[in-house]
């Protein structure tokens, strides 16, 4: 008996193996299920992806699906989710695929930063951050009634607008700012006993001042609190002052065809240096030297016509015939 040729088998799938049998007189080939050539360690999926098995022909077959997720550091993110990436930014999983890796892409955008400062503060970036910080560059003070906080330079000394015998001063010491407020006391003053014409406001516009009816020349004090670059003294200080009415009229002079002038002026005529301690914001002391009158005296000044030339002032003579 003559058997047939066996066309080729192969047992290509995972478990099987080729079994050779006799049917009779001749002999086939088989394929068939080994179980223990089947992977006994199940595979795991990265993050993102799922585990699907199926049944196969001897064994099961595993696969990973990709997920509908974004993964960051192998955490995954639902879609809408935010991922803390970047402290400097809002990242969140969009809805948008990677089309290499079919994961959803994440979206950031920079976090907008919040540039503004008060008065007297300026907005600096700080290396290394995403955001600056407000950094104090100027002193800040409010007024009495007011409202508005203005702004001082260190080193500087601010008067607010209608309020003369007021200011204040800017003091940088290290990293600290301090502002230093001093008041003018002035002294007492009724115009009813001024020499009229005499009325007249201080240089800094704060105190009203005037020369008094009947007062000779001679040296007043007056009770001030001594400052110097932020340093005030302990106690109220005796501060002279020459203060009174001098000799000073107008006439005419027929040999000089004009008028005359003749002025003097309260004036002092001794002084000396006196010293007093000023105590400083940072407790520290410095001897200051200040000028004290010691006595006033009138002492003859030039006079000087303004508005009109003496030629003006000068009467003119006429000659009249009758």
């Amino acid at each position: 008996m003559s058997c047939p040729a066996l066309p080729p088998l192969s047992c290509d799938h995972e478990g099987q193996v080729k079994v050779i049998e006799t049917d009779g007189c001749c002999k086939k080939e088989e394929c068939e299920c080994d179980v223990k050539l089947c992977p006994t360690v199940v595979p795991s999926c990265p993050a993102g992806f799922e585990l699907i098995t199926s049944q196969g022909v001897c064994c099961l077959n595993t696969s990973c699906r990709v997920k509908d997720v974004c993964v960051f550091n192998n955490i995954e993110y639902q879609v809408g989710d935010v991922i803390p990436m970047n402290p400097c930014e809002k990242c969140v999983c969009g809805p948008d695929k990677d089309p290499s890796t079919h994961l959803h892409i994440i979206v950031c955008q920079s976090l907008p930063c919040d540039t503004f400062c008060p008065v007297g503060f300026k907005y600096e970036i700080i290396p290394g951050q995403c955001c600056g910080t407000c950094v104090q560059k100027n002193c800040t003070v409010k007024p009495p009634n007011s409202n508005i906080t203005h702004s001082i330079k260190p080193g500087t000394i601010w008067t607010p607008p209608g309020m003369p015998c007021l200011r204040y001063e800017c003091v940088k010491m290290g990293n600290q700012f301090i502002t230093i407020e001093s008041k003018t006391i002035c002294p007492p003053y009724n115009p009813k006993e001024c020499i009229p014409g005499t009325e007249t406001v201080a240089q800094d516009g704060c105190c009203h001042v005037c020369i008094p009816k009947g007062q000779p020349c001679s040296v007043s004090t007056t009770t001030v609190q001594l400052e110097n670059q932020g340093c005030l003294s302990k106690d109220l200080i005796n501060v002279t002052s020459c203060n009174g009415a001098c000799g000073t009229f107008t006439f005419f002079s027929a040999k000089a065809r004009s008028l005359q002038h003749t002025c003097s002026c309260c004036q002092e005529v001794a002084i000396s240096e006196r010293q007093v301690q000023l105590t400083c914001p940072d407790s520290s002391e410095i001897t200051y030297t200040y000028i004290h009158i010691d006595s006033c005296a009138c002492l003859k000044t030039d006079c000087y016509v303004t508005g009109r030339s003496e030629k003006a002032a000068a009467p003119k003579s006429s000659r009249s015939r009758r």
